[in-house]
């Protein structure tokens, strides 16, 4: 991207400069006894000898006399400065692109500056200004980086959860381990007990770094796979799996997978979607406890269905479950092994399948999370010779 942009703002410079000659050149006519019918002062932004070609950049561009006034600006620096009408402004809207234009046509000099705007929406904007010729002016090139910094405030904050959530364990094991190594001689019994804490927290550890993984995956997705897989399989794989958590909290588990429920997608990433979901309700269930799943077929889209019995997630709460790291009650989920990623990994997953996933909750009541895909025909039997 940085290369292309390093090709593409000198060319559209250029174009820029090379425009803004002919517009002087117009404007003062072949020579001083015979000037030109002098031009509207504010030309349209339809003129398509002036804009056609740079209304087609991803930049936007500004020309200012050196009075500050627009000179030429096409549709992207319209649209990013909030200009609706088809003639320039007598005045550019934003102060912060006229402060830097004065600094430039003060100074003499390019000026790189990021611009904050909170009009027309709140955007981040790389600016350059810089003298135009000898014609007293200045012209401005505008690049959106609003994406680019909110991906980048999204990776800096995953970062530090991450760290924290890291730091808690590993600082656990080594605080276990030098009681090991305290009590080894004088007390066995409570070397037993600190190393049964060691591999919990091994165990905690461990499974924080694989929902990394997974996640760390699921957000830069390869190309994912278009032949249909059985989802009902899939649910009861993923079902077998968690039944002895289940067994172990004397749980009751009520099966509702239907036999013959298709998608489109990656089975591998469906199977961490429901392990998930199941995995979750069992974890904040008390024991005793029952969890449910349903896979059904509902009109054009494949449900899966996880309700269990548990403690409910708070009204307030149900509109951030699926944040990365997020947790109702940060004590309690550590508590019961939760890494605060499993409902985040959910969403993911559903998301890249086409469809999304829901949450219904009382709290002390339960809570029901709905995964809604879109459904897939199942693929025709091949046909088995009775020729033998």
């Amino acid at each position: 991207m940085n290369d292309l942009l390093a090709v593409l703002v000198p060319f559209v410079t250029g174009v820029a400069l090379t425009l803004a000659a002919i517009y002087a050149l117009r404007s003062r006519g072949p020579n001083k006894r015979a000037p030109l019918k002098p031009r509207d002062p504010r030309p349209s932004l339809e003129d398509p000898d002036r804009f056609e070609l740079l209304d087609h950049v991803a930049e936007g561009i500004v020309l200012l006399d050196a009075g500050l006034r627009p000179r030429l600006l096409n549709a992207t620096a319209a649209r990013m400065l909030g200009i609706q009408t088809s003639a320039l402004p007598t005045r550019l809207p934003s102060q912060e692109v006229l402060e830097i234009a004065g600094e430039a046509r003060g100074s003499g000099r390019e000026v790189n500056e990021i611009l904050n705007l909170w009009f027309p929406t709140r955007s981040r904007l790389k600016a350059k200004a810089m003298p135009a010729g000898d014609s007293d002016g200045v012209l401005i090139v505008l690049q959106d980086v609003t994406e680019e910094h909110l991906a980048q405030q999204i990776r800096t904050e995953f970062v530090a959860h991450a760290s924290h959530e890291l730091k808690s364990p590993v600082a656990g094991l080594q605080t276990l381990a030098e009681a090991v190594r305290q009590a080894a001689d004088d007390d066995p019994s409570a070397t037993v007990r600190f190393a049964d804490r060691i591999v919990a927290e091994a165990s905690r550890l461990g499974r924080l770094i694989g929902d990394l993984l997974d996640l760390s995956r699921l957000e830069d997705p390869t190309h994912l796979p278009e032949e249909p897989v059985l989802l009902s399989a899939i649910a009861r794989r993923e079902l077998e799996s968690v039944e002895a958590g289940a067994v172990a909290k004397e749980m009751g588990i009520r099966d509702g997978i239907e036999p013959d429920v298709w998608v489109r997608g990656d089975e591998q990433q469906l199977g961490l979607m429901i392990r998930n979901l199941l995995e979750n309700a069992i974890r904040y269930t008390s024991d005793g406890g029952r969890v449910s799943i349903d896979v059904t077929n509902e009109a054009s889209s494949a449900v899966v269905r996880v309700a269990d019995t548990g403690m409910g997630i708070p009204t307030e709460s149900q509109g951030r479950v699926f944040e990365r790291f997020y947790r109702v009650d940060r004590a309690r989920s550590r508590d019961r092994g939760g890494t605060g990623l499993g409902l985040a990994i959910v969403k993911h997953v559903a998301e890249l399948h086409g469809g999304r996933v829901e949450v219904e909750s009382e709290l002390g009541q339960g809570s029901v999370f709905t995964a809604t895909l879109p459904a897939h025909p199942a693929p025709e039997q091949p046909v088995t010779s009775l020729a033998g």
